[in-house]
C-alpha cells in the first residue's frame, strides 16, 4: 500500500526566524561599525540612531505577516487562486494572489504575489529556512524549481 500525499502546497509559516534576526543583527553591527570609523559628533549619532529606530519601528508595525500560504485546487492553473492567510494591523485576513514568481536562495525563498482580494497591490514574501518544516521546506523548492521553468 502507497500512502499518496497532496501535491497542493499548504504551508503554516512561524512568525518568527532566528535566520532573519541573525540577518538584522549583522546589519546593525555593520551599520555601527561604519558610524564609530566616521567619527561624527555626538549629536550626529543620536540622530542616526533616532532614525534608524523609527525606520525600523515603521517597517515592523507596517509589513503584513504571512502565517499560512495554500496553493490552489490540481485542477487550476499554479499561478492563479493562492489564499494567504495574512496577520495585519486588522487582525488575521485571508487573502487571495495570483502567483508571480519565486527565487530559490539557500536560506531563504522569496514568493512574490500580486493580491487580487481584498485590494490588489504586489507583495513578496519571504520565507526562511527556520520558518518552515523540513517537508515544506522541500515543497517550496520544488514550487521555485516549477515556476523558474
Amino acid at each position: 500500500m502507497t500512502l499518496v500525499t497532496s501535491l497542493r502546497i499548504d504551508i503554516a509559516i512561524q512568525t518568527a526566524s532566528r535566520l532573519r534576526w541573525l540577518l538584522y543583527a549583522s546589519l546593525v553591527v555593520t551599520m555601527m561599525v561604519l558610524a564609530w570609523l566616521a567619527s561624527l559628533v555626538l549629536w550626529q549619532y543620536v540622530l542616526i540612531l533616532v532614525v534608524s529606530v523609527a525606520v525600523a519601528s515603521y517597517l515592523i508595525i507596517s509589513r503584513p505577516t504571512p502565517l499560512r500560504i495554500s496553493q490552489p485546487p490540481l485542477r487550476q492553473r499554479l499561478d492563479k487562486q493562492w489564499q494567504l492567510l495574512i496577520r495585519t494591523g486588522r487582525g488575521d485576513e485571508l487573502w487571495h494572489a495570483q502567483l508571480l514568481t519565486v527565487h530559490r536562495y539557500p536560506w531563504v525563498i522569496i514568493i512574490n504575489f500580486k493580491i487580487t482580494e481584498p485590494y490588489r497591490k504586489p507583495l513578496s514574501i519571504t520565507v526562511f529556512r527556520d520558518q518552515v518544516n523540513s517537508e515544506n521546506w522541500r515543497a517550496l523548492n520544488v514550487l521555485a524549481n516549477t515556476v523558474m521553468e
